[in-house]
Order: C-alpha cells, then sequence, then structure tokens
C-alpha cells in the first residue's frame, strides 16, 4: 500500500513540472525574449532608388522567405495611392508597383509589417522613405518667353530641367500652322518648328502640358509652361536687286534657321530638308549654310544620322551618265553630296532648281560650296538630315 501511494505521488510531481515548464514557456513568449528557438529575425532592404518614376515599383528584398498573405494585407503606403504586390524568388523579393501611377513629386511612407517573435507569431513594422519624380519644368525657351519681332524663320527651342522620358509632352501653338517637333536623345530639348514660315506680325501663344506614363488609367494632366512670341513686321516692299544667280548657292545670314549645333564638339554637316539648306558646323560654331536641291517626291533623301563614307573629286553615275564633282557618299547605296552634275559636254544640270527638291535622291550643291564642303568633310565626319 505504501509503495503504490509513492508512486501515485511520483506521477502527481511530474505533472506539476510539465505543467510549471509549459506556463514558463508561455510566459518567456508573451514577455518578448528570445529563446533559442525562435525563428530568426526578418529583415527587409529596399532595392529601388530614393527617387523614383511615377510609373515605376519599389523594389524590396526579405533576409528570408516570407509569407506574402500575412505581409501583403497589412502592407500600407501613405499617403494613399492604389498599387498592386508582385513576388518573386520564391516570396523573398516583392515588388510594389503603382496599380496607375505614383503622383509626381510626392513623397510616399511604405510601412511594411514582418514576422517577429516565437516562430514569427508577432510582427513589426519597418517602415520605407520614397520620392516620385516631379513634373518636368522648362529650363528656358529660344526665342525667350514674350520676345517682340522675332523672325519669322525662328523655330522654337525649349529645354526641360530634366528628361521628359517618363511623361507625354503635348506642345500647343496658336494660332496653328504645320507645326512639328523633335527632341535629342536624351528627350531633354525640344525644337518645334514649321514647315513654312511664320506669319508677319502674328502672336503666337505657346502652351506645353505634361502627363506621367501610367500603367493604368490616364493620368492628370498639368500645364508646365505658356508664352507668347510676337513675329516682326512686314518689310515694306523693295526693289529686288539684280544678282548673279551663282549668289543663291550661298543662304544670307538672315535666312538661316539652323543657327546651332546638334553635335557638341568636332566637325559635322547639318542638311534641313524642309528648308533646303546644308550648314557645316566645328566645334558647335556654324561655319556656313548653303542652298541645296535633295530627292524629289517617290526618291527622298532619307533622314537620320549618317557619316561620310568615301570621297571622289570627280565621280561617274553610270546610270545617269554624268558627273558629280566633289562627291560626298554618305549611305551604303550610293547617297551622295555633289555639285551640281555635269554632262560629258560640259552642262550644268539643276543651276535654276537650288532650293528645289528635284535630285534622285542625292543632295546638290552649287558651284564653289560644292567644293567648301568638300574639303571641309573627312571621311567619319557625322551628316545628320532632318526635315
Amino acid at each position: 500500500m505504501k509503495r503504490e501511494n509513492s508512486h501515485f505521488w511520483l506521477k502527481f510531481f511530474e505533472v506539476i513540472l510539465l505543467i510549471i515548464a509549459f506556463m514558463t514557456a508561455i510566459f518567456l513568449i508573451l514577455a518578448g525574449t528570445e529563446p533559442y528557438w525562435q525563428s530568426p529575425e526578418t529583415k527587409a532592404k529596399a532595392e529601388s532608388r530614393p527617387e523614383i518614376n511615377p510609373n515605376e515599383p519599389v523594389i524590396l528584398s526579405f533576409s528570408q522567405p516570407v509569407k506574402p498573405l500575412k505581409v501583403g494585407s497589412g502592407l500600407k503606403l501613405l499617403p494613399p495611392a492604389d498599387f498592386k504586390l508582385f513576388w518573386s524568388e520564391n516570396n523573398a523579393k516583392l515588388e510594389i508597383k503603382p496599380a496607375n501611377y505614383f503622383e509626381p513629386g510626392q513623397s510616399y511612407v511604405l510601412e511594411l509589417p514582418l514576422p517577429d517573435g516565437f516562430l514569427g507569431l508577432k510582427t513589426r513594422v519597418q517602415k520605407f522613405d520614397f520620392k516620385v519624380e516631379d513634373f518636368p519644368q522648362v529650363a528656358f525657351v529660344v526665342p525667350s518667353k514674350e520676345e517682340k519681332d522675332i523672325s519669322i524663320n525662328s523655330d522654337f527651342k525649349i529645354t526641360f530641367d530634366h528628361s521628359v522620358h517618363n511623361f507625354n509632352i503635348n506642345f500647343s501653338v496658336e494660332p496653328q500652322k504645320e507645326f512639328q517637333w523633335e527632341s535629342n536623345e536624351s528627350r531633354e530639348t525640344f525644337r518645334i518648328f514649321s514647315r513654312d514660315k511664320l506669319d508677319y506680325e502674328t502672336a503666337y501663344a505657346m502652351k506645353i502640358t505634361a502627363q506621367p506614363v501610367s500603367n493604368g488609367a490616364p493620368a492628370s494632366v498639368r500645364e508646365i509652361f505658356s508664352g507668347t512670341f510676337q513675329t516682326e513686321r512686314k518689310p515694306e516692299p523693295q526693289p529686288e536687286p539684280k544678282v548673279a544667280r551663282s549668289n543663291s548657292a550661298i543662304i544670307p545670314e538672315e535666312e538661316v534657321v539652323d543657327r546651332e549645333a546638334r553635335i557638341s564638339g568636332g566637325k559635322y554637316v547639318d542638311i534641313n530638308l524642309s528648308k533646303q539648306h546644308l550648314s557645316i558646323f566645328e566645334d558647335d560654331r556654324r561655319l556656313g549654310t548653303y542652298r541645296i536641291s535633295t530627292g524629289k517626291r517617290g526618291m527622298a533623301t532619307p533622314t537620320g544620322n549618317f557619316k561620310i563614307l568615301a570621297k571622289r573629286g570627280r565621280a561617274w553615275s553610270n546610270k545617269y551618265k554624268l558627273y558629280m564633282p566633289y562627291f560626298m557618299q554618305f549611305t551604303g547605296v550610293g547617297h551622295g553630296i555633289h555639285e551640281l552634275p555635269k554632262w560629258p559636254g560640259g552642262y550644268k544640270e539643276g543651276a535654276a532648281h537650288l532650293g528645289i527638291p528635284v535630285s534622285h535622291g542625292c543632295v546638290r550643291l552649287g558651284i564653289g560650296p560644292a567644293e567648301k564642303v568638300y574639303s571641309f568633310s573627312e571621311i567619319g565626319t557625322p551628316v545628320v538630315i532632318h526635315y
């Protein structure tokens, strides 16, 4: 009987010890201590830039895989914005992508719940700050805003304070003409021009709007520039002076349109098809502008960036049976810059057509300018052809 009582009390104390151990473990968990069996702390790190584009995702990487439902359901963005979550790398990487776009110029705080405590049962909040690229601003305009008496041959050059790759830019000019635009590769500088001359004594009002590129619904549009440009008065009619036709091969200074170099440093040849002008530049300085005749309809001179591939002082065209003095080839299919073609009998073709697109695709220069451009150009000299 005595042995049975001893066995009972032994079992009783074993149960009591187990209960005490269990309660102690619960207490330690609730007290936030870190026993050896606790899961390693999960940390997040931002991989995206501190300042992002309006349609760019925020990218986070975790020190270990997490449960997307638990982390994603508690994620907050302040101020609020719609977003989508994309998980990768076995749930160790997260992209927070705007459903439409993040507001330009806005600073956001991202609150991210991460597993913590025993077996990750508790959570702690890690915060990340990021800013969104602001709307572009116009740094300067040529001609300047509100300028009076600008030439009817003027075009407009707009330079922004940063690239507008992530914005849709719209240029509006009133009264409307056939305005076109082009930009440099970084999309920081734009040129707005008309294929025809501007009208005399006219106020042209320009407005520029910007719209962030959106991943979903269209973004809001903001006006970022407005200005007025007044063209010059129409000059009084003057009797036309009698000048030798050969002088028409050189563009008078007041008619020059492309006054600024498109390529910084070194030599290059600039060809404006809409104005039928050819200019040569060296180290950002214009050395001369000449009247040309380029490809007629159906045989247009190609546009783009080229370079001088070959030079021949007196090339012969088997196809058209004529000579092309001072020939400078700039495409692989035979397009070139040269003096007015010369027939074997000595006749110069096209002298009366400089300024009119009548060639078979080549760029014709008058007598004098052709030799000058030939001497100026070297193998490899860039050639930029545009409207």
